[in-house]
């Protein structure tokens, strides 16, 4: 039986959250600067998501 790796999941949602919210017009991190980190890191966490397979072996 195959059980689910919430911690990979999890990262790649919360990435992927980020950037629908801030494409939609939801800032919910005003500073620039902190914003384009906030981006970047949520972008990288996205496509680790996509990449990381969250099934736990056994």
């Amino acid at each position: 039986m195959k059980t689910v790796n919430y911690y990979t999941l999890a990262l790649g949602l919360l990435g992927a959250a980020k950037l629908i919210l801030d494409a939609f017009g939801m800032n919910i991190i005003t500073d620039e600067t902190a914003n384009a980190i906030a981006n970047g890191v949520a972008a990288l966490l996205s496509v680790i998501g996509v990449y990381t397979n969250h099934q736990k072996v056994e």
